[in-house]
């Protein structure tokens, strides 16, 4: 892998953290019905999703699965913050 690749992969993975921080300042993370791999496995295809239309249907498919576990309520909030999350550090990054 070159060292581009590498700096974006390790970059893309600190602005995951970034966005879960984000996101346990806006909701309770404990009150939520996720475990924390599924939290995080959420916020990088969401982040993945931002930047590539071809990962939104990953997505969309993860969000179903979760959907189907915890109910859609809860996976549309978190999922609608995330999303605002990732526009946040979108326009910071510009």
């Amino acid at each position: 892998m070159s060292w581009k690749n590498e700096a974006r992969k390790v970059y893309e993975a600190r602005v995951v953290v970034d966005s879960l921080s984000r996101l346990a300042k806006r909701v309770d993370l404990k009150s939520l019905p996720f475990l924390d791999e599924e939290l995080q496995t959420l916020a990088r295809r969401a982040r993945e999703s931002f930047r590539s239309e071809n990962k939104r249907e990953r997505l969309d498919r993860y969000k179903a699965h979760l959907s189907s576990l915890y109910g859609e309520e809860h996976v549309a909030a978190i999922s609608a913050a995330l999303e605002d999350i990732n526009n946040e550090i979108g326009y910071e990054e510009k």
